[in-house]
């Protein structure tokens, strides 16, 4: 009887641990000289690469089971850069094209049945608008028509909203393209892009560069604002760190793309950082590479650190 229990005791322990090999990371490294797809458990471990060509901004399905990403495109000398959305698998099967890839397209954002892909595209303007892609149809629908640069689309997890960069602003629009409104303004100055929603759809991550007033970049910075409360937190990074990207990783903590700090300048790692304590756990750190442009997905929101990594106390938030 004992021995009984104990057996399904271990089995109840393997098949609720499980749940924390389902937390996943996929981003883009250039460990391999290329720029390759990759993917790694949210501890920093078991990292795995699945594509050999250079991809950018992978994002992962709603339910785990396929990667959205851009890539550029061969062409014919003479010819304007193309890139297109390819899908595949998160074992790294069955990679293919999903959009013509006539011009540049790129930045994709899935909607949260899985059935459309909301991305940027030049397709029938010389800039771009967003448009979205029925995965199994392949129809096409636009969503903007501006004169502005439009592009980094982010689909709210409630399925209602998209955010998306229009020129140097933050601007929010309805699932079906009507409602149009500019959220934060990029001016002066301020640029802000790269719009990324929190699980519980209230708010959006977003970097804020600054520049001098010649237009010289001077620092970037990750921005959370709470749209239903208008409340507006700044995360601050040491000696002015630079940063390429950053993403919600559940509700407590931000995957962030930043330059290690045992090296002057340009060589980026990917950190989890603790919203309400600041602290930052380093999750990649490989000398002369860049990890950057992640995406995260689990099951659950996973509160335990990871083991034998970096541990330092980065940054504080500001009302």
């Amino acid at each position: 009887m004992n021995s009984k229990r104990i057996i399904l005791y271990c089995l109840l322990i393997c098949f609720f641990g499980s749940t924390f090999t389902d937390a996943k990371i996929v981003f883009k490294s250039k460990r391999d000289g290329s720029g390759s797809l990759y993917v790694m458990d949210d501890d920093g471990t078991n990292v795995q690469r699945l594509t050999e060509a250079s991809v950018s901004w992978p994002v992962w399905s709603p339910n785990g089971k396929q990667i959205a990403f851009m890539s550029i495109l061969p062409t014919e000398p003479g010819q304007g850069e193309k890139a297109a959305i390819f899908l595949i698998n998160s074992d790294g099967t069955e990679e293919h094209q999903l959009t013509d890839g006539d011009r540049l397209e790129g930045f994709p954002t899935w909607s949260p049945d899985g059935k459309l892909i909301a991305f940027a595209s030049s397709r029938l303007v010389e800039r771009t608008d967003i448009w979205t892609i029925n995965i199994e149809t392949k129809e096409l629908r636009r969503l903007t028509r501006t004169e502005n640069l439009t592009t980094e689309p982010s689909w709210s997890p409630d399925g209602k909203y998209i955010a998306y960069r229009e020129g140097f602003a933050i601007y929010l629009m309805r699932a079906d393209g009507s409602g149009h409104h500019e959220l934060w303004p990029g001016k002066g100055i301020y640029g802000r892009g790269l719009p990324r929603w929190s699980v519980d759809s209230q708010s959006v991550l977003y970097m804020e560069n600054r520049y001098d007033d010649a237009g010289k970049f001077l620092s970037r910075k990750v921005v959370i604002h709470n749209i239903k409360i208008d409340k507006r937190q700044v995360i601050d990074t040491p000696d002015n760190r630079s940063i390429h990207s950053a993403v919600f990783m559940g509700e407590k903590h931000l995957l962030i793309s930043a330059e290690n700090e045992d090296v002057e300048q340009g060589e980026y790692d990917i950190y989890k950082y603790h919203l309400v304590t600041g602290e930052i756990v380093n999750l990649t750190n490989n000398p002369n590479v860049d990890d950057f442009g992640m995406d995260w997905i689990s099951d659950d929101v996973l509160p335990v650190s990871p083991q034998d990594k970096k541990k330092v106390v980065w940054g504080t938030l500001k009302q």
